[in-house]
């Protein structure tokens, strides 16, 4: 069977952040606590406090312990997914199958800490709530949510590629205007592209790994009875 492009993608990314992560940890721990942050150390502290307030903010400062080291490494997957078109690569969230996986994980965290939060009994109960026969409206509304995080990730990012190959073509067709080198080289594209990819590929990907945590702290937050 073969695999899906997107799938050694996937497996780049993975080994990229690994290294990384374990590179981070190798700095954290020679970094000494009564020194001034600098370099990696001090992003990495930039980057925890503000995930680390808004995953609070979202939630309650118990959950946030917890949820946050989730939250910083999906954001950051997501972030580096969204941007593999920059370096010639397919992006994986431009594929229904990844953002899927990605937002099924939510929907488990979800249930989870509503369980915590609730009880297994009222729990239980709630699935069946105002009455019995809306079991099966409160099980559509699980998987809306599924369908929601998963679809918009993936529509948001895989238009995005669309549209940079439509202009990449009109770029190409109005480069072959210019004389001796425009059939040859899409000069116009080299000259107007990278603004494009840094919206469509840089900012939109930003944008869309902090929709996509934002969402999930806020899905996991209205859970939480005592927020």
């Amino acid at each position: 069977m073969k695999l899906q492009t997107a799938v050694y993608t996937v497996i780049i990314i993975t080994i990229f952040m690994a290294a990384l992560l374990f590179y981070i940890n190798k700095k954290l721990k020679e970094f000494d606590p009564l020194s001034e942050p600098k370099g990696v150390v001090l992003l990495v502290i930039i980057y925890a406090q503000m995930i680390d307030n808004l995953v609070k903010g979202k939630t309650n400062e118990k959950v946030a312990h917890y949820l946050t080291p989730y939250i910083m490494t999906i954001a950051a997957y997501i972030f580096l997914c969204n941007i593999a078109g920059l370096f010639a690569l397919e992006t994986p969230t431009s594929n229904l199958s990844v953002t899927l996986v990605l937002a099924a994980v939510t929907c488990v965290l979800i249930e989870v800490y509503s369980a915590k939060a609730r009880g297994p009994k009222d729990y239980i109960k709630s699935w069946f709530e105002p009455f019995a026969p809306f079991v099966v409206l409160n099980i559509m509304s699980k998987i809306s949510t599924l369908l929601s995080l998963s679809l918009r990730l993936f529509g948001n990012i895989l238009s995005g590629s669309i549209l940079m190959s439509v202009i990449y073509q009109m770029l190409g067709s109005i480069s072959k205007f210019i004389p001796l080198i425009g059939d040859k080289l899409n000069i116009v594209g080299i000259i107007v592209a990278p603004v494009l990819h840094f919206y469509f590929d840089l900012f939109s990907g930003v944008m869309q790994a902090f929709i996509f945590i934002t969402l999930t702290s806020s899905f996991i937050g209205k859970e939480l009875p005592n927020k």
